[in-house]
């Protein structure tokens, strides 16, 4: 499913208003996997909530192939996984998972049966558990698991690992580039992660500091898996911390 952003801007209303984007635009190819990235406050969450159809923008639009994004979420074909794995605490393990075969569209392809979700996460014997049992890492697994059974053509991905410990992070985005690769959804990931971003991404999107604009676009053709070591990575990391802002410009004291 293409994901089309055209000359996209939000502003938060108040005393004074907060634009949080401003002119916005690129193109997410069907079954790519797009970084966001930028810094603190520059408008990425937004961005996935105009995509997601929670908001309307202020101007500009969101198409998911010709369809607003209200119309995309009304037919179950986007998928939103978060920072909060949102676990139901009175289901079990299995029972949340199902939620998603209960949310998925009908006729959906790609979609897998709880169990074979629970297993592909490793939480195959986890079912009967409820989610206090878990570790947080585990928990983000169990979400993960619940996103697989709705078979959905785009995932919006804010941050979901941000608040699990580097290690657990890291196998995570290992484990979820597995998953992505033979279902091949089109891929929204917003993070604030260089080396995550180079990883797992086909694709970064940069955005500067509020109100967000595209600062840097630039396609990761690297072959996975990737190896930080590699030349190319490198290049590309010192790409994105000069884009971030990250570099101190020359004769810089």
């Amino acid at each position: 499913m293409k994901i089309t952003i055209e000359a996209l801007s939000h502003t938060y209303p108040g005393q004074p208003p907060r634009a949080a984007l401003e002119n916005v635009s690129f193109l997410v190819p069907s079954g790519q996997f797009c970084a966001v990235l930028g810094p603190s406050g520059c408008g990425k969450s937004t961005l996935l909530r105009l995509a997601a159809g929670l908001l309307r923008p202020t101007a500009g639009r969101v198409r998911l192939d010709e369809a607003a994004p209200e119309q995309a979420a009304a037919e179950r074909r986007i998928a939103w996984l978060a920072q909060s794995p949102a676990l139901l605490p009175w289901l079990t393990v299995r029972g949340n998972v199902m939620l998603g075969q209960r949310f998925a569209r009908t006729g959906a392809r790609g979609g897998l049966q709880p169990e074979e979700a629970l297993a592909r996460v490793g939480l195959a014997d986890a079912g009967s558990t409820y989610p206090f049992q878990l570790s947080g890492g585990m928990q983000q697994r169990l979400a993960l698991a619940r996103l697989l059974c709705q078979g959905a053509e785009v995932w919006l991905m804010d941050e979901p690992f941000a608040a699990l410990d580097a290690l657990t992070r890291e196998r995570l985005a290992a484990e979820l580039l597995g998953l992505w690769q033979p279902l091949q959804p089109s891929v929204l990931w917003v993070t604030h992660q260089i080396h995550e971003t180079l990883r797992l991404a086909d694709r970064a999107v940069v955005l500067g500091t509020r109100p967000g604009q595209v600062v840097l676009d630039v396609p990761i053709d690297l072959p996975r898996p990737r190896r930080e070591s590699a030349p190319q990575f490198q290049v590309l990391v010192e790409e994105l911390r000069g884009a971030l802002g990250l570099i101190p410009a020359r004769g810089a004291a």
